[in-house]
């Protein structure tokens, strides 16, 4: 059943208001046409009875041997006469109260000439049954026996046609226009109504990769004025504690590199050329560290603009630049797109990634695929792999996996942890898995982004 639904809130409330328009007409347009029909056939029965009785009138001026002669000339297409009476018995009316209306109409008519002695008989058929020779479906029959005051007799056969189809009426054609036009009106209005919907869920979709983005307008109905201010609010507390985090480490990293400054020139300063040595590689190694976690917290690089940038190229020139440094790395671009990135971030990301992958492994091989919303780069090497169960866990920050992986040492576990949070920053993803027939798959996906 969810299946057949629409996926969006406006084309749901269409179609719920389409089917309660359908259900409430098509109610409405068969109480019309029962009650239309019923009224059809009593002035179509009033009209015969009116025929009937003027026939009557002039047969029973004339003698009784001439009465059939005038019966005859006086039929018509929907009006039999016939000299002789037709019992009542033999035909079995029926009774309901809508047949019963029409008879009680007739004998109120009759009642105009009481010297007549009247008996009505009417029946509504369907299907092939037929009171007097071939009729059409769903006709409703009526026979009249009179009896005149000489004694003498006639009986009348009429068919009252049904009512036309409504579908062949000005009507049913104004109402479809006017069904037409409130569904557009409704469409319309619900689309107006939506709106601040979709724009929150744009803004929510925007704030993921820019944080600065522009605040929502806090107007329209008052469920979406609070939606919106509440948004609002939450972005600025977002800027404020990313802002403030920012300054901080920002300090932070100042200070700390005055200290390793200041501990940099005491190392000069030492005679022993073995302390100094093993000293300063102390430095370093707090220089690597410090730069290192200065990058993470500051990897989102929210002061960096949006741009256009060709994600093929991007690739190529990190490939490229690999190659003419005699790095085992191979690469196919089977489409170039255009995304809305922060370059110098996506290129550090994509180089983090390139660079893992060379540094465990004797070769890596760089895909990049277009897809119907987004580009797919596969970053494949032939390296021993991650075990399973540590693949989620390595792209945390400061998670290594043991000395197997890695030829030169275990680094401050920072890398993926850096890229996973700028590719975040985009809006895409970033997957580990082990390649079946040996070695890592790093896939990255980034979507467009906004025209």
């Amino acid at each position: 059943m969810k299946r057949m639904l629409p996926d969006t809130l406006k084309a749901r409330a269409i179609l719920i208001l389409t089917l309660v328009f359908i259900v409430s007409h098509t109610l409405s347009l068969m109480i019309y046409k029962a009650n239309r029909d019923q009224s059809v056939l009593l002035i179509e029965a009033s009209d015969l009875a009116e025929r009937i009785m003027g026939i009557v009138d002039l047969a029973y001026k004339f003698p009784a041997d001439q009465r059939e002669k005038i019966l005859s000339a006086a039929q018509t297409q929907f009006l039999t006469s016939y000299p002789d009476l037709v019992p009542l018995d033999v035909v079995a009316c029926q009774q309901s109260d809508a047949l019963a209306e029409i008879s009680q109409r007739i004998l109120d008519l009759f009642q105009q000439r009481p010297a007549y002695q009247i008996d009505v008989c009417v029946r509504r058929f369907g299907g092939f049954q037929r009171l007097l020779g071939q009729r059409s479906d769903k006709s409703v029959d009526m026979l009249v026996n009179i009896h005149f005051p000489d004694e003498e007799t006639a009986s009348f056969h009429a068919e009252l046609p049904e009512a036309s189809s409504l579908l062949y009426e000005a009507a049913t054609l104004y109402l479809l226009i006017v069904i037409t036009m409130a569904l557009l009106i409704a469409w319309y209005l619900i689309t107006k109504l939506i709106s601040p919907i979709d724009k929150l869920a744009k803004a929510a979709e925007q704030i993921g990769v820019n944080l600065d983005v522009k605040a929502l307008d806090e107007i329209g109905p008052k469920e979406a004025r609070v939606a919106a201010r509440a948004f609002n609010e939450m972005q600025a507390r977002l800027q404020r504690l990313l802002h403030g985090q920012t300054e901080m480490f920002a300090a932070i990293s100042h200070d700390l590199k005055s200290a390793v400054t200041r501990l940099q020139l005491r190392c000069d300063l030492l005679t022993d050329q073995k302390e100094r040595e093993g000293l300063q590689r102390v430095v370093q190694d707090m220089r690597a560290m410090i730069a290192s976690i200065i990058d993470f917290v500051r990897g989102d690089g929210v002061d960096e603009p949006l741009r256009r940038i060709s994600i093929g190229d991007l690739l190529e020139s990190l490939c490229e630049d690999l190659i003419e440094e005699a790095v085992p790395i191979e690469y196919q671009i089977d489409q170039t797109a255009y995304v809305q990135a922060r370059p110098a971030q996506l290129r550090r990301a994509i180089q983090n990634l390139i660079d893992n992958a060379c540094k465990h492994a004797e070769g890596t091989f760089v895909h990049l695929q277009v897809e119907e919303s987004g580009v797919l780069i596969n970053v494949d090497d032939n390296g021993p792999g991650i075990p399973d169960s540590q693949l989620e866990a390595v792209i945390r920050p400061f998670v290594t996996v043991d000395q197997s992986r890695s030829h030169s040492g275990a680094g401050m576990g920072l890398g993926l942890a850096i890229t996973q949070k700028i590719i975040l920053s985009h809006g895409g993803t970033l997957t580990l898995s082990n390649i079946s027939n040996g070695g890592l798959r790093a896939q990255l996906w980034c979507p467009f982004g906004p025209v």
